[in-house]
């Protein structure tokens, strides 16, 4: 079951890692990738955090793009 559970951690970790890779805005594509490098590094040597690396993975996939935080912005005015 653990082994299940860290294949879908990494899996999201590799999710978080190619969303940032796809982004046009370069701090928060740094920002997006460092948060999967993190996240893969809580993952492999965390032994089990599973209380605190689902609930920041979820926070990380819910974080919106750049280019729909600027529509947004476009939008107000």
């Amino acid at each position: 079951m653990t082994v299940l559970i860290d294949s879908v951690l990494v899996l999201a970790g590799l999710l978080i890692w190619i969303r940032g890779s796809s982004e046009n805005d370069d701090v928060w594509s740094l920002f997006l990738r460092v948060f999967a490098v993190v996240d893969l590094a809580v993952v492999v040597l965390g032994n089990g955090q599973l209380l605190l690396e689902i609930p920041l993975l979820l926070l990380a996939l819910a974080l919106p793009s750049v280019a729909r935080l600027e529509n947004g912005r476009q939008r107000l005015r």
